[in-house]
């Protein structure tokens, strides 16, 4: 299956994440790839990296890449390793041109689930995912507030 949360509201990789962490305690193999996200926000290391590494899920970060193609890359090359992939702000990356619209289909009916997540869906994405959830922002303090430490980061 592929899942797609796209949209301008926030949750979408809490949305993504959850599907991570409901196949990990299936005991799946999980791997989740933050392709535009670093691992600190205003100095400290964000709460879901914690986690995730204080329950063995695998990680990469686009630190470890450089650019999200070479991300992606990689990713496409152990693909077959794992139940579920979360490949978070990938639809981000995708609207930036690191990779290309259509790159999306090689998705389409892999072997393990992938979730993709970010504000765009374009048409190729649309016709490959099986399910697409679309958030959007009705109400946010982020106007009036910075992000919120264990909320938001």
């Amino acid at each position: 299956m592929l899942l797609a949360y796209v949209g301008g509201g926030k949750g979408k990789t809490t949305a993504g994440l959850g599907v991570a962490l409901r196949a990990w305690g299936h005991g799946y193999r999980v791997l989740v790839a933050f392709m535009m996200k670093t691992p600190l926000y205003m100095g400290e290391e964000v709460g879901e990296y914690k986690a995730l590494r204080r329950l063995g899920i695998d990680v990469v970060t686009l630190e470890e890449f450089g650019n999200p193609q070479a991300m992606w890359e990689s990713v496409l090359e152990v693909l077959d390793s794992y139940d579920v992939v979360l490949l978070d702000e990938f639809n981000y990356a995708v609207r930036q041109g690191f990779i290309a619209p259509g790159e999306v289909l090689r998705l389409r009916g892999v072997k393990p689930h992938v979730v993709v997540t970010g504000n765009h869906l374009w048409p190729e994405l649309a016709d490959a995912a099986d399910l697409i959830s679309e958030i959007r922002a009705v109400k946010h303090y982020y106007p009036k507030a910075a992000g919120v430490k264990g909320l938001d980061w």
